[in-house]
Parts: C-alpha cells; sequence; structure tokens
C-alpha cells in the first residue's frame, strides 16, 4: 500500500474542502450585490480628487460607463452624514459636492453609487484634511518697520516686514484728519511691504490684517486686526527743551542747545565739541537732555536723525554712539554712566557717507529724559564731534489711541 500517495490525496480533499469554504465566505461578504449567474453590482465612482477650504472640502468624481448607475450619495464621518445626487443632473457625469462645517481633523469620504433597483456599488474612497482655526494659529502676521508722517505730515508711510508663509494680502485702517477710522484702498500684496495713508492723523496707532490660503486650498482666510504697538511717528520740534553736555565740551558759538535749533545746514549754528588740546580727545562726550515733558504726556522715541557736514564727509566725526530713554536725569559728567544710565536703547555705529544717519529702533521707548554718549571719533587725531542738527521721531503714546 502506497500511504504516502494516500496522505496526498487527503491533504488535497481538505485543501480543495478549506477553498471552497473560503469562497462561500466571501460571497456572504458581498451578498447584497450577488444574483443568479454572480455578481451584479453598479460599478464605482471613478477619478476621485478633492479641494480643501476652511473648514470644508469639495469632492470631486465621475460617474463610470455604467448605464445601470442612477443615483449616488456621499457618506463622511463613518457614515453619520451624507448628501446625495441624481446623476440626470449631471449631463456630463462630472460631479463636485461641498461639505461645510468641518472640524480642523481629517475625514475619510465614501461615494456609493446605485442603481434604479437600489443595488450598491463598492464605496469609492478619498481622504481630506480641511483647515480651520488650529491652522490659522500657526501662520505668522507681517510686523511694522517703520510708521513715520511725510508730506509735512499730512501722510503716513508705513514700511512692514516682509510677506509670510501662505500669506495671501494685508489691509490697513487708521485714523484720518477728523479723527475717524478709515480703510486704506491699498492691499499689500506678498512681494510689497510698503504703504501710504492719506490724510491721516499723527501720532495715532492703526491696524492691520493679513490674509491666508493653503497652495492647494480654495479659501482665503483673514486675521483678527492685529493694533500697532506705535503710533504714527512724527519730527519732534526740541527748540524748548533743555540741553547739557559734558564740562567744557563746546567750542566758542557752538553750543549744545544749537542741536535743536532748526538749521541743518550752517555750520555756525552746529555743536562742535572742544578743540582745547586739554580736553578735545575726552570720551566719552555726553549730551543730557530734558524735554520737559510732563508725566504721562511724555513722548515715545522711536528714530533719530543725526546731521552732519552737508559736503565734506572728513568733517563727520561721529562713530560709535549709545542713546539712553528714561524717566530720570542723566548726569553729562558721569564718567560711570555705564554702571549708572542703565539699559541702552538704542546702540549703533555711524559711516561719513552722508550727512545723515540714522538710529532706529524696532519699538518705541518713552521718557522725559534722553541721553546720547558719544564713544569716540572718526577723527582720532583731534577727537572732534560736529552735530548740526538732531531730529527726534516720536509720538505721545497717552495720545495714540
Amino acid at each position: 500500500m502506497n500511504t504516502g500517495k494516500t496522505y496526498l490525496n487527503i491533504l488535497l480533499t481538505v485543501g480543495v474542502a478549506v477553498a471552497l469554504s473560503s469562497c462561500g465566505g466571501q460571497d456572504e461578504i458581498y451578498k447584497e450585490w450577488v444574483k443568479k449567474g454572480g455578481y451584479d453590482y453598479p460599478a464605482k465612482a471613478i477619478n476621485l480628487s478633492s479641494v480643501i477650504g476652511y473648514k470644508s472640502v469639495i469632492i470631486n468624481w465621475e460617474k463610470p460607463m455604467d448605464p445601470a448607475v442612477r443615483t449616488a450619495t456621499l457618506f463622511w464621518d463613518n457614515y453619520a452624514g451624507s448628501k446625495s445626487i441624481d446623476y440626470a443632473d449631471y449631463p456630463d457625469g462630472k460631479v463636485s459636492m461641498s461639505v461645510d462645517n468641518l472640524e480642523d481633523r481629517s475625514y475619510t469620504f465614501d461615494i456609493v453609487n446605485y442603481d434604479d433597483a437600489g443595488n450598491r456599488s463598492l464605496a469609492a474612497e478619498i481622504t481630506v484634511s480641511p483647515y480651520s482655526d488650529s491652522w490659522m494659529v500657526t501662520r505668522s502676521e507681517r510686523t511694522v518697520t517703520r510708521a513715520e508722517m511725510v508730506g509735512g505730515n499730512k501722510d503716513a508711510r508705513i514700511v512692514m516686514s516682509k510677506a509670510t508663509d501662505e500669506m495671501v494680502a494685508t489691509r490697513f485702517r487708521y485714523k484720518n484728519l477728523q479723527d475717524e477710522w478709515v480703510e486704506c484702498e491699498t492691499i499689500l500684496k506678498p512681494g510689497e511691504n510698503e504703504v501710504t495713508f492719506p490724510n491721516a492723523l499723527k501720532g495715532k496707532r492703526f491696524e492691520y490684517s493679513s490674509s491666508f490660503c493653503p497652495k492647494n486650498g480654495k479659501d482665503t482666510v483673514w486675521t483678527n486686526w492685529t493694533k500697532s504697538v506705535d503710533g504714527i511717528s512724527y519730527a519732534l520740534d526740541g527748540k524748548r527743551w533743555n540741553v547739557a553736555v559734558t564740562k567744557n565740551q563746546y567750542f566758542g558759538i557752538n553750543v549744545a542747545g544749537n542741536i535743536f535749533d532748526g538749521n541743518k545746514d550752517l555750520s555756525a549754528f552746529s555743536w562742535h565739541s572742544s578743540k582745547s588740546d586739554a580736553t578735545k580727545n575726552i570720551f566719552p562726550k555726553i549730551l543730557s537732555i530734558d524735554t520737559q515733558k510732563a508725566f504721562g504726556e511724555e513722548y515715545s522715541f522711536t528714530r533719530f536723525e543725526f546731521y552732519e557736514h552737508p559736503d565734506q564727509p572728513t568733517l563727520r566725526y561721529i562713530k560709535d554712539i549709545v542713546i539712553y530713554v528714561g524717566s530720570t536725569y542723566y548726569d553729562p559728567d558721569d564718567n560711570d554712566y555705564l554702571n549708572h544710565y542703565g539699559i541702552p536703547f538704542i546702540g549703533t555705529q555711524f559711516s561719513t557717507e552722508g550727512k545723515v544717519s540714522t538710529a532706529s529702533a524696532t519699538q518705541g521707548a518713552t521718557g522725559r529724559y534722553l541721553s546720547v554718549v558719544f564713544k569716540n571719533s572718526w577723527n582720532t587725531k583731534e577727537g572732534f564731534i560736529d552735530l548740526w542738527e538732531l531730529v527726534p521721531y516720536g509720538y505721545i503714546p497717552s495720545q495714540a489711541d
């Protein structure tokens, strides 16, 4: 007796039985589509695609060639949500269906086709993730680089930082000369960063808002209005301010008070440091300024223009400076100013290239008192400083809103 052959026949018999049983199980799974003669269910939707939106999506698909297909239903949230269509309303067989009021998460959408008898197709599936508020909070808003009055204090020039990722536009609103909020007609595009406010009220804060849209999104979403940290700055008149200077650091009529006299192009009205051999090379040379503003009415300073010789670069001496702003007086004869003045507001180095050098900050500093510390001079031999005019820019915070 060939026992090996007998065992093989037994194994083959068992295998066939298992296979037949398995096929029977598959038939059970698809029994709702089974008819006599075999499977007979409508064809699935084809060519699925999607477009994401703000709390919404658009699902696109096409009707298959199967002439038995008549209607379709779009399901989501495990079939808790649904919308149905009749293909008769779509002669070209191309369907676009919008679903709104969605959360900021991933959704699986199933499209099921039906024939006249109500037979269902297999589901055509697509997974989509709309965007919502949690996406918006990850977007970065622009910041204000400069906001100053121009054109005789009639218009305001606003300079913003560059557009951030997926930003579409930035809009503005501001106070006009009638102290009314108006929206600026100019809207900044991503490649732009400067805008002009016509007939703007100086010293006032303004507001801005940017819109965002993902690269494959359909909806542009605007951020809430952001109020500028500082008001729109303007050139401050220092004619009535008190100015003191380090002992003996002046030359003849070129005294420190000349820096606020409005004469930017007359050497006789500049402040020139000492030319005496005994004191000319002494540093630091310090200007101490009292704006005489009452408490609560102090200026917030944002920028300073230093005017030097208009024609001769070799006569432009200012090199490294430090500016302080505070509520207590700065002693111009304090050689230990580093330990007594506190934290500097601005520190910078000037070149000799232009007659006007600028020291600016990203955010204003408020105080009654100013101090400008000249740490050295480009004129290393004699240590001269020759400042023709100082023009501070700022605003009054208590009047900015």
